[in-house]
Order: structure tokens, then sequence, then C-alpha cells
């Protein structure tokens, strides 16, 4: 099992802030302070991630979680899809929590582009433009090699990501100004993540 945990910060020196504290609590795991922007591009980053704001300014902390949400919280495909994929790829692990199935097209079928490697931005706009499905799957966020500005096209065009690997939040460290402030922000997280609160770091 990887034992690494990467604490997710919007800078890595904020995310180093919370390294001491939180080595208390993760003692048998390795913790690995990243800025949000590497932990997406980095295609050895860990799987299972603590989230970090900085906790100075509430404003600043939601739109931390919410770019979290945009650029690394994907889920995985359905149950259905997904077993479709482990046949082909041989895999006989189980589905993780499952999506929202894919709609149906005209014949009734659910459809799912899988791109396996990088996705590149010329990659994406020849899918984009081809009469692909809408759902698409990435090995992991990290795979997915393009900018803000074209996966905010993609989307205004329709399309929905998944991935194989969907990144684990083992917890999420907030101020007691965000805490108070949680039914802003809980719907950006998975369900039952631990929530820890913290002082305004050094």
């Amino acid at each position: 099992m990887d034992r690494r945990i990467a604490l997710v910060g919007p800078t890595a020196t904020v995310a180093r802030s919370f390294e001491a504290a939180l080595a208390r609590r993760f003692h048998y795991d390795r913790l690995e302070p990243v800025s949000l922007s590497r932990f997406v591009s980095d295609r050895r980053a860990p799987v299972r991630i603590v989230l970090c704001p900085a906790g100075r300014s509430l404003a600043d902390d939601l739109a931390f979680l919410r770019a979290a949400r945009r650029r690394a919280l994907w889920p995985p495909p359905a149950a259905e899809v997904w077993s479709a994929i482990a046949g082909l790829r041989g895999s006989h692990d189980p589905a993780p929590d499952a999506a929202p199935l894919p709609p149906p097209t005209r014949s009734g079928r659910r459809t799912a582009l899988l791109l396996e490697g990088d996705v590149t931005p010329d990659r994406a706009r020849r899918a984009a433009a081809a009469p692909a499905p809408r759902l698409w799957i990435a090995e992991r966020v990290q795979r997915v090699r393009i900018g803000e500005a074209l996966l905010d096209e993609l989307r205004r065009t329709g399309i929905r990501w998944s991935v194989l690997e969907p990144v684990e939040v083992v917890a999420v460290v907030v101020s007691p100004e965000l805490a108070r402030a949680h039914f802003r922000w809980s719907r950006w997280i998975p369900r039952a993540v631990p929530i820890r609160i913290a002082g305004r770091p050094k």
C-alpha cells in the first residue's frame, strides 16, 4: 500500500505549515506538502490527500476548495461503465463508489470515451470535434495535461470527466471561520471526510 499522503494547499509553503500538526495524526504515513497546481500535474502524486486551505481569508479558502473540486476531485465512472472498462483491461478490482450513470444514447446504450495515457490539448480538441461520447474517462487527473481555459471550454460543450483512479480525500483542515461556513463548501467535498479545525498557521 502506498503510505504517502499529499498535503495539498494553495501553495507548498501553506501546505508545509500544517505538516507538523498532521504528522501526529498520520504518524504511519509519509506526508508530502505540495501546491494544488503541482499536485494535478505530477503523474506520480499520491492518491490520498489532505486539503489544506490557508486559513487567512474565507473568500480565498472557498476559492481554493472550489478549485480543488473542479481540478482534482473527479468522480470514478459509474459501476456499469467501470465494469466494462475493467473487463477490457483485465482488471478484477471492485468499482469505487459510482458516479451517476451517463445519459443513454438514442439507441438506449450508455457510452463513454476512455482516454488512456496523457490527454493533451490537441487530443482533447480532436475528441471534442468528433461525434464521441460526452463522458470522458481518464486514468487519473494528473494525466489530463490541459489548462483551465480549455477545461472550461470543454465543460461548456457538455464534456464531463471521470477517472479510473480517483483522488481520496482523507481530511480537510479548516479554520474556525471556514468551519462555520461549512454549508457553503460541503457539496464540493466527498461525504464523510473528516474535518479538522486548526488555528491560523504561523
